[in-house]
């Protein structure tokens, strides 16, 4: 018998809508295509938080941690996952499942497809610390950038005081000394936001702030801002999206301006990834224009050029989110980005070198900056056209992180969103990194971040080249240029004067779909614990029973994150999501592994009109609009009839240890558990779940 733990930790709540004739959804962890609690089959607001390219029907709501629809973030249920270990020999492994539409995966040589592709899966993290303090009906002084002079830095390997050498430390997003000491950073001489890049109301050349934000600040009131805190990543509270307000005169451009158009357009209510200042900039800062944009006619920003959220893809700058155009449809991009590097899965093999020494993980990215004498030299994206303008070139420090791994695409068929070439969905398991301080570093233990999941899927067909072409192939009908694809051309198809014009849309030759998942949590592993202990670390609350300690990781090698995938409603409903199944659907593990079992659903899942071109309907047992779980033992053996063990049979639950609910103040029945249980070695889990 192989000695495996298990810990639960099961909450009521989440799944959601998907769609028909979709393109890229991530199943696990679960993808929001930005949706948040719609009781619709269709989301609300596809601009809300990033550019999917998807169609309206798909994504999950975001988890409630409460018997009703979720009214403030404290009623949100979020994801918690472990870290893998410091040293690398203990790992936490997250199964992430999506469907693709439009194909990929095989090679040119002796499988190939008919399309080239790469799915690229990315994460973005900060730590959970970075949150607005009670009581705020307008800016709290405490997240003011009291200091322009200094700034947060992450300690690195080789620099764990944040020296100003190389290895050069990178910034985070932490604006005050007080919360960058509470998250471990280090508040040393600014880099990257000095005096003439940190927003800041009263104008530039000063280090510090004065008082002239207090009252005028108005987005941060808001329903619920007197009892809770605000995260700085968040999913939001309505399915609107962020403000942004255009820079149009030379005053919006100074630190003053900056701050006024900031302070009027950022909501505390309203989902946010990427911020504020990364789309200005992006807004500011030129376009790359050597790439090969087609016959397609980029526009220019109220500044008057065409800047990086104008592409090939988004010629007219339909804003998502704070995305920044440019970076979502090239990779490896090559400016800074917040996003970090999981996997590059490939047609192209032959790429990985390139796509592995180019990743900012091991990269640093370089970029323009204010000075005294130019407060929009952010808008120049070479370093000569940046010093000669009287800008400062610097380099944003890489990620500090192994290359991305590159590896083959998983198969799958053009126009089908369904399973894989061996009948499951195409997945990859991501060893979950250590995120915490590095080792010698005097800071902070027992780090939590707030992350979100990214996954990107680059398509191109053989039309023409897409690792060739640049902006010497572009249409130019004074050069005699012609661009390779044009915009539904006519094509002369050998009768006389007869001519046909096929519906090509070069916007969409060579194109990237995207899914996010809501965020969640990434914890480091206790030292010691029970496993009362593991749950309160998890949920938040103190355990019932901390009596007797025990060193639950010492024996676990790798610690398997089991889940639960599909959503309430039959095939047709749910389409192109699945029923309710658990992800990893197999699963095998070793005498020294331990499983984490979590899940969640949503109480607004109702999948009402409007429902697309879909059909509506959440069919099932119970409350209708209520996604369900339960957890039951199967007879181990003949268990082809799917008959569920008698409770008095049952092995799974023999050495139950303690249990939760996640609203004990209401004795509600028990929804979280940590259990500790006995099961055979190597067996597939399907047997035993």
């Amino acid at each position: 018998m192989a000695n495996m733990r298990l810990l639960l930790a099961l909450c009521v709540g989440l799944l959601a809508v998907q769609l028909a004739t979709a393109d890229l959804y991530m199943h696990q962890p679960r993808g929001s295509n930005n949706r948040l609690n719609e009781r619709s089959a269709n989301r609300d607001n596809g601009n809300r938080l990033f550019d999917s390219q998807n169609n309206n029907r798909g994504g999950y709501n975001k988890g409630d941690n409460t018997l009703n629809g979720f009214a403030n973030y404290d009623q949100q249920y979020h994801m918690s996952y472990f870290m893998s270990d410091e040293s690398g020999s203990h790992k936490s492994i997250m199964h992430v499942e999506w469907t693709n539409q439009h194909g990929c995966g095989g090679n040119e040589h002796g499988d190939p497809n008919q399309l080239n592709c790469a799915i690229i899966l990315q994460y973005m993290c900060l730590p959970e610390m970075i949150e607005r303090t009670t009581g705020v009906t307008t800016l709290d002084a405490e997240e003011l950038r009291t200091d322009c002079d200094n700034e947060c830095h992450w300690p690195v390997p080789g620099n764990l005081e944040c020296a100003a050498q190389a290895p050069y430390c990178p910034p985070m997003d932490i604006r005050t000394e007080a919360r960058c000491n509470a998250a471990g950073g280090k508040w040393r001489p600014a880099r990257i936001n000095d005096q003439f890049n940190c927003l800041s109301s009263q104008g530039g050349g000063g280090g510090t702030w004065g008082t002239g934000w207090g009252a005028g600040w108005g987005g941060w009131a808001g329903a619920g801002s007197s009892s809770q805190d605000w995260p700085r990543l968040r999913d939001g509270l309505n399915t609107n999206r962020q403000g942004f307000t255009e820079p149009a005169r030379a005053s919006d451009l100074t630190p003053a301006g900056r701050f006024a158009r900031y302070a009027a357009d950022v909501d505390p209510n309203k989902g946010l990834h990427e911020n504020w200042e990364y789309y200005d900039e992006c807004y500011r800062r030129e376009r790359n224009r050597g790439l090969f944009t087609a016959d397609q006619n980029l526009g220019n920003n109220n500044l008057g050029y065409s800047s990086a959220v104008f592409t090939r893809q988004n010629p007219n700058n339909n804003r998502r989110g704070y995305e920044c155009p440019e970076e979502r449809d090239y990779y490896p991009y090559w400016h800074p980005s917040p996003w970090r590097d999981i996997v590059v899965m490939t047609d192209r093999l032959d790429h990985c070198e390139f796509f592995q020494t180019e990743s900012q993980n091991v990269k640093a990215k370089g970029v323009c900056r204010n000075t005294a004498t130019c407060n929009n030299c952010v808008k120049y994206n070479r370093e000569e056209t940046c010093t000669s303008n009287g800008g400062n070139w610097v380099d944003y420090p890489a990620h500090g992180l192994p290359p991305p791994e590159c590896i083959q695409a998983p198969w799958s068929r053009a126009n089908h969103h369904g399973n894989g070439r061996h009948g499951q969905m195409n997945s990859y398991n991501w060893t979950i990194p250590y995120l915490g301080l590095p080792d010698g570093t005097n800071g902070v233990s027992n780090q939590t971040f707030r992350c979100v999941v990214r996954l990107r899927y680059n398509i191109s067909t053989d039309d023409y080249d897409y690792s060739r072409v640049n902006a010497s192939f572009n249409q130019n009908d004074g050069q005699g240029v012609e661009s390779p694809v044009r915009q539904n051309p006519n094509v002369n198809i050998g009768a006389a004067n007869q001519a046909l014009q096929l519906a090509i849309n070069t916007a969409q030759f060579g194109r990237t779909f995207q899914d996010r998942s809501h965020t969640f949590r990434l914890m480091t592993r206790p030292k010691f614990a029970t496993p009362a202990a593991l749950t309160d670390s998890i949920m938040g609350r103190r355990p019932r029973n901390a009596g007797q300690q025990a060193n639950v990781f010492d024996n676990c090698d790798t610690l398997w994150n089991l889940n639960v995938r599909g959503k309430r409603g039959n095939i047709v409903q749910t389409y192109p999501a699945v029923e309710y199944d658990f992800s990893p659907n197999d699963l095998t593990i070793s005498d020294a592994d331990c499983i984490h079992v979590q899940w969640t659903g949503s109480n607004t899942h109702n999948n009402g009109d409007p429902a697309g071109d879909g059909q509506a309907g959440d069919a099932g047992e119970g409350t209708g609009g209520t996604d369900r779980h339960n957890w039951v033992e199967l007879q181990h053996t003949n268990f082809a009839t799917s008959y569920p063990l008698p409770w008095e049979n049952n092995t799974l639950f023999t050495f139950l240890k303690d249990a939760y609910s996640p609203l004990a103040s209401q004795n509600t029945p028990t929804q979280e558990r940590a259990t500790s249980r006995d099961i055979r070695c190597g067996s597939d889990w399907e047997t035993t779940k």
